[in-house]
């Protein structure tokens, strides 16, 4: 099982902190359409003194397919105060 990767969609308070959990133990991408929000997790990991070489955050969603399991952490029931549509093609 330690050769496996999850990916996390959604790096919200639901999502970040089971990306972490996971991590601990397994290869995980985690991945969110909020650049911003990729940008300083992946500052904060390289800049954290326990930089965590089995976290990746990502806004590429080709790299969902490189998992072996998916976890998805999103906002639902899905409303028109929480959409943010995007299509992406894997």
């Amino acid at each position: 099982m330690k050769d496996k990767t999850v990916c996390i969609v959604g790096l919200g308070y639901v999502g970040l902190p089971l990306a972490e959990a996971f991590s601990k133990h397994l290869k995980v991408i985690g991945f969110d359409i909020d650049d911003d929000k990729i940008g300083d997790l992946n500052n904060n990991n390289n800049n954290n003194n326990n930089n965590n070489d089995n976290l990746e955050f990502t806004t590429d969603p080709s790299k969902i397919k490189q998992a072996d399991f998916v976890i998805i952490a999103v906002p639902t029931p899905v409303t028109k105060s929480n959409l943010r549509c995007q299509t992406y093609r894997m």
